[in-house]
C-alpha cells in the first residue's frame, strides 16, 4: 500500500544557509558596506506547504474458488464485489483514491487458499482481502493473513472455529454455524414436527461445524437423530448407498449440511432410494440456482436455511436486487453476492474513519454499517454480532420467502 499520511516539505538546506549568511552580513558592518536593507525585508520563511494526497488507487484482495465445483460461489462473490466497486469508484472513490481489486482463486481447497493468502500478504500494494468463500480455505488461511498483519474479511465462511483461533486480523459479516444449527433443528422438529431426523453431510469444516451444532440440538428439543451420513466433496457423486441406510431409518426429515453441487445430486437421486415423501432441510450452503437445476423435480418443496431473502421488503434490499437484476438478468441465487456486496463498503467506512493497513483491525471493531444484510458490527473476536436468518423454500423452481 502507498503511504496514506500528509509529509511536511522541509525548508531546503540552501535558504537555512541564505538566511545566515544575511545575518552574518547584518553585524559585520564595514565603512564602505551599503546600508543594511530595512527589517521588513527579512521576512519569515513562508509556510511549508503539505504534499498532495496520494492518487494511488486501493488494492483489496480477494480470495474466492473461481473454477471448480463450488466456482458459482466465486462468481457471486465477485459479482457483489464489482457491484460495490464500481458505485465507489463511480462516486469518487475513497478519499478521491479509485479502488482496484486482485483476485485469487483457491477453488476451494485448504492448500490453494494457504497459496492465496501467501500471494496477498507477499503485495504490499494490497489494503485488506475480501475472502475466503470456504470455511476450509479461510481456516488454513487465516494464520497467514494474521502473521502478516494482513486483515482478511470473510462474508461466507460460518465455521465457528474461524474466529475462535485468537486471530487478530480475520473478521467475520456472517453468522456462524452455532446459529444456523439451531434453527435447522427448530425448522424440524418444531415447525415440521419431525420425531426422527436423519442427516447428510460434507466431510470437510464447513459439513462438520454445522453437524456440532445441529445434531445435538435437535435432541434437545425432543427429536431423534436416526442416522447420520457424509462423503467426500468434490468426489463422491452417487449418493445411493448413503441414501439407501437413511431410507432405512425411515426418518420424517432428512437433513442436507453441503453445499450445492452435492445437495442438488442428493435431493435429485433420492426421488429414487425411498425418500421422496420425505420433507428436505438444506443448509445455507445449497441457496444456489445450480442447486435447483441439478436436483429437478427433487429440489421441489425443499426448506432452506439462508442468510439473505431477495424476496425481503427492506427498501435497502430491494434497491440492491434491482441493481443486481439490471446487471445479470437475474436475481442474486445465494446471500454470498449481497454479503460480498457489502465488504468494499465496511472497508470504506474504516478507510473513512482514519485506518490505515497497519491500523485497519482496531477501526473495524469501532464501526456499525448497515446495509443489506442487516447492521455490522464486530466483537471482540472478530465475530459479527446478532445478525439474523431466513427461512427459503422451492417452489414452482424458484426460491420463495416461508412465512411460518
Amino acid at each position: 500500500m502507498r503511504p496514506n499520511n500528509l509529509f511536511k516539505i522541509a525548508i531546503p538546506a540552501l535558504a537555512i544557509g541564505v538566511l545566515m549568511l544575511l545575518a552574518a552580513c547584518q553585524s559585520a558592518a564595514t565603512p564602505t558596506a551599503k546600508p543594511a536593507a530595512p527589517a521588513a525585508a527579512a521576512t519569515e520563511a513562508p509556510a511549508p506547504a503539505e504534499a498532495p494526497a496520494s492518487t494511488e488507487p486501493i488494492v483489496f484482495g480477494m480470495a474466492a474458488p473461481m473454477t471448480g465445483d463450488a466456482g458459482e460461489y466465486g462468481t457471486q462473490l465477485e459479482r457483489g464485489v464489482r457491484m460495490a466497486v464500481d458505485e465507489i469508484n463511480a462516486a469518487g472513490g475513497i478519499n478521491g483514491r479509485k479502488v482496484e481489486l486482485d483476485i485469487c482463486d483457491d477453488k476451494c481447497e485448504p492448500t490453494e487458499g494457504s497459496l492465496c493468502a501467501q500471494k496477498l500478504t507477499s503485495d504490499k500494494n494490497i489494503f485488506a482481502v475480501i475472502g475466503h468463500v470456504c470455511s476450509s480455505c479461510t481456516l488454513a488461511a487465516g494464520p497467514i493473513y494474521d502473521q502478516a498483519g494482513l486483515t482478511a474479511m470473510t462474508v461466507s465462511s460460518t465455521n465457528p472455529e474461524v474466529t475462535k483461533k485468537g486471530w487478530t486480523h480475520v473478521f467475520r459479516t456472517i453468522a456462524n454455524d452455532s446459529l444456523q444449527g439451531p434453527m435447522i433443528a427448530d425448522l424440524a422438529v418444531n415447525t415440521l414436527g419431525a420425531s426422527k431426523v436423519a442427516i447428510i453431510y460434507a466431510n470437510n469444516d464447513y459439513g462438520k461445524g454445522l453437524l456440532d451444532a445441529t445434531q445435538p440440538a435437535v435432541t434437545n428439543l425432543g427429536g431423534q437423530v436416526v442416522d447420520v451420513e457424509t462423503f467426500a466433496p468434490g468426489v463422491d457423486k452417487d449418493f445411493t448407498a448413503q441414501l439407501t441406510k437413511i431410507a432405512e431409518a425411515a426418518p420424517d426429515v432428512l437433513v442436507l449440511l453441503t453445499d450445492y453441487s452435492e445437495g442438488g445430486l442428493i435431493v435429485k437421486q433420492r426421488m429414487t432410494s425411498g425418500l421422496d415423501k420425505v420433507k428436505v432441510i438444506a443448509s445455507g450452503g445449497n441457496s444456489h440456482l445450480s442447486f435447483i437445476e441439478l436436483g429437478g423435480e427433487g429440489a421441489e418443496g425443499v426448506f432452506f436455511l439462508n442468510y439473505f431473502d431477495a424476496d425481503n421488503p427492506d427498501p435497502k434490499v430491494q434497491e440492491f436486487v434491482k441493481k443486481y437484476v439490471a446487471l445479470y438478468g437475474e436475481k442474486p441465487a445465494t446471500e454470498i453476492a449481497a454479503y460480498g456486496y457489502e465488504a468494499p463498503y465496511i472497508y470504506k467506512m474504516a478507510i473513512e474513519a482514519g485506518a490505515t493497513r497497519e491500523t485497519l483491525p482496531e477501526v473495524l471493531h469501532t464501526i456499525k454499517y448497515t446495509g443489506v444484510t442487516g447492521t455490522t458490527e464486530f466483537g471482540s473476536d472478530g465475530d459479527v454480532l446478532n445478525k439474523g436468518q431466513f427461512i427459503l423454500i422451492i417452489k414452482d423452481g424458484q426460491f420463495t420467502s416461508y412465512v411460518l
